[in-house]
Parts: C-alpha cells; structure tokens; sequence
C-alpha cells in the first residue's frame, strides 16, 4: 500500500493512454525513412527505451536528437490523422477524476505535449491534471521540475509508469516508484526494477493509494 501520497505524478503512453498502435506505426515509418526494415510489434515492444531518440540511436540512427524527434511528432501526427488514434484506458476517466478528489495529478512524459494536452482534452481528462511535462528526455529531471515549489516530501510522491526507464527515473527522483502492466513492458520485467508496487490497471493503482 502507499500511504500518505499527496502527488501523483504520471506518465501517459502506456498508463492513461493506450497509444501503442500509433507508437508502433510511427517508430516504423522513421525506420523506413532511413532504409531499415520495420521491426515486428514483439521486437519493437521488447526493446522500446525511455525517449524514441534513444531507440533509433540503439539501432545505428544518426543524427541529431531534434530532428528525430520532430521526425517522429510528423510521422505520430501523421499515423493519428489516418485514423489509427490512441485511445484511454476503459478505467482512465473514472480513476483519474477519483484520483484528483484525493490528490494532485501531474503527467511527465517523453510525448509530444501538445499531443499529451490534446489526448487528455479528447478523453475528458485535461481539468484533473495541474500541470503537463511533456518532450521529457530525463524524466528523472523532469519529476524533480514538476515537484519544484511543491513543498512536498518524497515520500509524499509517486511516480506510475509502464517501463523499466520509469522505474529507474523514479528511483533516481527519489520518489516512490509504481510499474503498471498495461504499456510497453511485461509484469516480469517492471518487477525486476524493485519498485514499490506494480499494478495490472489504473484501478488497482487507486485501491493502493492511502491518504
């Protein structure tokens, strides 16, 4: 259980939204545009890292951080124009709006932010956030900025993400650290990082949140 969360800081792909399909398709057409061939879903899932810059560097893509990233927000942009959007998880607005009654709902997240803000405002969301930090690439620095003027103890602060990445950025945060099994990264995976909990729904997350 976490008792005593005052925060809760959280990423979105993989633990508000479920935007894998478009990641995918996105991440794949950047491959194609530098002559690679397209990785299989299990691949591209098993090896995803925190930012797309560093899993097209993984992989021998070169060139500057920028402009692969806007790459990748063209190519998302572009995937989600065609019709293959993201969508919330079924249990998303409901546990977010009783989260907000409970405590302070902030996103940090290596995602586009306008695409963040944009998502959170289509799936009814937006108001329960206080605030939107997206394009992170050290999303433990990121935590840190979003906790600034908080007057907030760590211990008071939780960080819920789909990855390994937040799991460690959590840790290197000094925050209490959840993994949750509905994003990118297997149970087996998140467990490995030690959190202090890893969850199979945002539901179980909220049952575990104690003021």
């Amino acid at each position: 259980m976490l008792n005593g969360i005052k925060v809760v800081v959280s990423d979105w792909s993989g633990v508000v939204s479920d935007d894998r399909k478009p990641v995918y398709e996105a991440n794949m057409r950047v491959l194609e545009s530098h002559g690679m061939q397209r990785l299989t879903p299990e691949t591209f899932f098993s090896t995803s890292t925190m930012t797309p810059m560093e899993f097209y560097s993984n992989l021998g893509i070169k060139g500057s951080p920028d402009v692969l990233f806007e790459k990748y927000k063209i190519e998302y942009s572009k995937v989600k124009a065609e019709g293959l959007a993201p969508v919330p998880y079924p249990d998303a607005k409901e546990v977010i709006g009783f989260l907000a009654s409970k405590v302070k709902l902030i996103v940090v997240s290596s995602h586009p932010k306008e695409h963040l803000v944009a998502e959170a405002a289509e799936y009814g969301v937006k108001a329960n956030f206080s605030n939107f930090f997206g394009n992170a690439r050290d999303k433990s620095t990121a935590i840190l900025h979003a906790l600034q003027n908080q007057n907030i103890h760590p211990s008071q602060v939780v960080y819920i993400g789909d990855t390994i990445y937040d799991i460690r950025a959590a840790k290197k945060a000094d925050v209490n650290s959840v993994g949750i099994t509905t994003g990118y990264h297997a149970k087996e995976r998140l467990m490995m990082e030690d959190p202090n909990l890893v969850v199979d729904s945002l539901t179980e997350f909220a049952a575990a949140v104690r003021n």
